[in-house]
């Protein structure tokens, strides 16, 4: 080979090794504003999961109290109606009116359209599947960030190794980061692992 065709050569590899680099920089670059994304997405679904655990839990809190509530005007009324029956027309009046207004009352805590404990656990049950598709959500969007991070971290490698191999590798893993990235918005529990 002629000294020519060797410069040659020289200067076709360190150009394909230059553009090898500005594929593994502008790869990183994707990654990394992909993880940005993710991590974003992943502390919404945080706050969304905190904020629903909250929310279910005073939900079924108010629930036990309209139960409590419930059951005490169910005990006060049986027991009204158990004590002596008084000789007053104005005191029978008086008793029968409170023994319905607690039996009226034991009612409405239990089937209140609006605050009864039926409507509290229907509201409790809503709260609660929107934390459970928020935390897997959470899960999707990390394990979608620890694919883009790993990515990162192997088209880094590519380019101080100059491995094609590795520059493929950090490829996949951009590929799956971005599948779960999708996954994370579409149908999180098809990405927790």
């Amino acid at each position: 080979m002629s000294t020519h065709e060797v410069l040659e050569h020289q200067e076709h590899a360190e150009h394909a090794a230059g553009h090898g680099s500005k594929k593994a920089a502008l790869l990183i670059a994707a990654l990394a504003a992909l993880l940005a994304i993710c991590e974003q997405q992943a502390k919404h679904a945080e706050i969304a999961v905190q904020e629903n655990a909250v929310l279910t839990a005073d939900a079924w809190a108010q629930y036990q109290a309209k139960s409590i509530r419930a059951t005490l005007a169910q005990d006060i009324a049986g027991l009204g109606a158990t004590l002596d029956r008084p000789v007053q027309p104005d005191q029978i009046a008086m008793r029968e009116g409170l023994i319905k207004q607690l039996q009226s009352d034991q009612v409405r805590y239990e089937k209140d359209a609006k605050d009864g404990k039926e409507a509290i656990a229907e509201r409790a049950h809503v709260f609660d599947e929107v934390r459970q598709d928020a935390r897997e959500r959470t899960h999707t969007y990390d394990n979608a960030a620890a694919a883009l991070q790993l990515g990162i971290v192997l088209a880094t490698a590519s380019v101080i190794t100059m491995s094609k191999m590795l520059l493929r590798f950090a490829y996949a893993l951009g590929g799956v980061g971005l599948v779960l990235a999708i996954l994370g918005a579409v149908a999180p529990s098809l990405g927790t692992l």
